[in-house]
């Protein structure tokens, strides 16, 4: 057992949720940093260990705990999440940086980072190699210092990612700090996701004038479900550079819809083996990183036309635009591309 594994285990001891989301921000008023979460400041209050107990018997109520630790903000949500919605954590970075932790059931658990209003890196535990985001190498480097890798245990996993959080932040964890009075806030008015984050406004990319993007965005209704499908498709397409006949299939397929019977089954045959076969190789196994890296981007671009072809063009532009943030995003602008079409998704599909 190691430094950090020694180090979690005294924090479970002490009473960490296993299921949490954990935030670190370098916002040090508390009252700003709740409202942030979506909070209302006026329901602020210290409150002890027994305390926050009874609070939480609650369960109508999502409560937020803010405490400092050196320079930093922590928020613990023991069985929350809101600060791992890319909205909140964006809110609590600007002129700094802001750190998540979320775990969930074992296989939903992730980490994220911003600074200066925009996620520069995200990434799942059970899917380390695949990491997302406007710099995805953003930090490669503390990765490694804390050895964060794929074929850990899941208490390994979760113990780097504290580990992580201390090297990024300067500031451990400890259960001295976790048995300490905390600033509670409720979470009244979580935080709507705005279709175009601040950070693409000041400068405004370019992209959001193309005239489809902008038809888009001019009504950005379940009307407009396949044109922001044919979008996420032909980004994801330029992003891994597909090509062949099974794309242009999916293409036609949306533009003209089921021309006979059968026909987005087989369509989605077709892509589950093309999916299966690119998956065969990558697990023989190829010392060709390059390779490795272009037959794992080829699948999860095969996984998004899958996706595309339910029988809601909303859900269909949904459930793609959620599979294409998923790829390793080579640039800047495709990555914001499909976090403003996937946030239109996500709009139409409660509305």
């Amino acid at each position: 057992m190691n430094f950090a594994q020694e180090k979690y285990i005294e924090l479970l001891r002490a009473g960490l949720s296993r299921n949490l989301c954990l935030t670190w921000c370098q916002e040090r008023d508390l009252d700003e940093v709740a409202r942030r979460f979506g909070a209302n400041p006026e329901t602020g209050l210290w409150a002890t260990e027994d305390e926050i107990e009874e609070l939480e018997e609650d369960e109508t109520v999502e409560l937020v705990q803010l405490a400092k630790i050196g320079d930093w903000t922590v928020a613990y949500e023991p069985g929350g999440y809101q600060g791992s919605r890319s909205v909140v954590l964006e809110s609590l970075s600007p002129g700094g940086q802001a750190l998540n932790i979320y775990w969930n059931v074992e296989l939903d658990s992730s980490v994220s980072y911003a600074t200066d209003d925009v996620i520069e890196t995200s990434f799942e535990l059970n899917e380390l190699n695949r990491r997302s985001g406007t710099r995805p190498d953003a930090l490669d480097d503390v990765l490694v210092e804390v050895d964060l890798r794929q074929g850990l245990t899941v208490q390994e996993l979760k113990a780097r990612t504290l580990e992580l959080a201390k090297r990024i932040s300067g500031q451990p964890l400890t259960p001295e700090w976790l048995r300490s009075p905390r600033y509670v806030f409720k979470i009244t008015t979580p935080l709507p996701e705005p279709l175009i984050p601040s950070a693409y406004l000041h400068p405004r990319a370019p992209f959001l004038d193309e005239p489809q993007f902008a038809q888009i965005l001019a009504d950005p209704s379940p009307a407009m479900a396949s044109t922001v499908l044919k979008q996420v498709i032909s980004t994801v397409l330029a992003i891994a550079e597909l090509e062949g006949p099974t794309p242009s299939k999916v293409l036609q397929f949306i533009d003209h819809g089921e021309q006979f019977k059968g026909e987005r089954h087989r369509l989605g045959e077709e892509l589950s083996r093309e999916t299966n076969a690119i998956r065969k190789k990558l697990l023989k196994g190829t010392s060709d990183v390059n390779e490795r890296n272009r037959l794992d981007l080829t699948s999860q671009a095969l996984v998004v036309l899958l996706r595309a072809l339910d029988p809601s063009p909303v859900e269909a532009a949904n459930a793609a635009s959620r599979a294409a943030l998923q790829l390793s995003v080579p640039t800047r602008e495709d990555f914001m591309r499909l976090i403003v079409l996937s946030r239109v998704s996500d709009a139409m599909s409660t509305s």
